[in-house]
């Protein structure tokens, strides 16, 4: 009977601490930061590799959307594409201007937001109003699948999305023309080829007509 008892705590031992060994584990996963975990309801990825579904009266209304789509983020099943704009104003009817550009950095375009009642921009996980915002500061927006609203991050009910109200055309680029060569001079002096000797010829011949000359006039007398 003793034998049987003492190979029962013998087994028990190891279980226990494999227990509490457990429970370490869970607790230390807990308390890790929130940021080092994964949302398994979050995936991100580019325009290209996934289809989405706009709404047709946002791309008849603003058609190069689809241009300025970084990538697609999929929460809780809703996709959003992802977008990027540089900060430009805010005007005196409380809408947002903000230049957005491709991808590749090129601008799409200049557009306008209504932001809707109480909206504010997300920033590094923070809150800030449209006033604080500085002249070409980066902002990150959001627009469901589907939808005609815009967010500045995904998971927001509609009734915190702001809408387009207007659309600007992309600067073009100054064309820069080549500079044509201008015509080419033609030297019209003689070249130097032949050297002195023609002028020494000439000036053996005017004395030799100049030796002659006083000889006749000699003569003649």
């Amino acid at each position: 009977m003793k034998t049987i008892m003492m190979s029962t705590r013998v087994v028990r031992v190891p279980v226990l601490l494999l227990a509490l060994a457990c429970a370490g584990a869970v607790a230390a996963q807990d308390q890790m930061n929130p940021r080092d975990q994964v949302n398994p309801e979050v995936r991100t990825q580019s325009c290209a590799q996934v289809d989405i579904d706009w709404n047709l009266e946002l791309i008849s209304q603003y058609p190069r959307i689809p241009d300025a789509c970084h990538e697609v983020v999929t929460s809780n099943g809703v996709k959003w594409a992802r977008f990027e704009a540089n900060f430009v104003r805010v005007n005196q009817d409380g809408s947002v201007t903000s230049d957005f550009h491709a991808p590749n950095g090129r601008s799409v375009g200049r557009f306008t937001l209504m932001p809707a009642p109480g909206q504010m921009v997300t920033l590094s996980g923070r809150k800030v109003e449209f006033s604080s915002l500085r002249p070409n500061q980066q902002l990150s927006m959001y627009v469901p699948e589907g939808a005609t609203g815009l967010s500045f991050e995904p998971g927001v009910p509609p009734q915190q999305h702001g809408r387009f109200v207007r659309y600007e055309e992309p600067t073009p680029e100054p064309v820069q023309f080549a500079r044509a060569d201008p015509e080419p001079r033609y030297d019209t002096r003689l070249p130097d080829t032949a050297g002195p000797l023609p002028w020494f010829a000439l000036g053996g011949v005017l004395s030799l007509l100049g030796a002659v000359g006083l000889r006749v006039g000699r003569r003649n007398r």
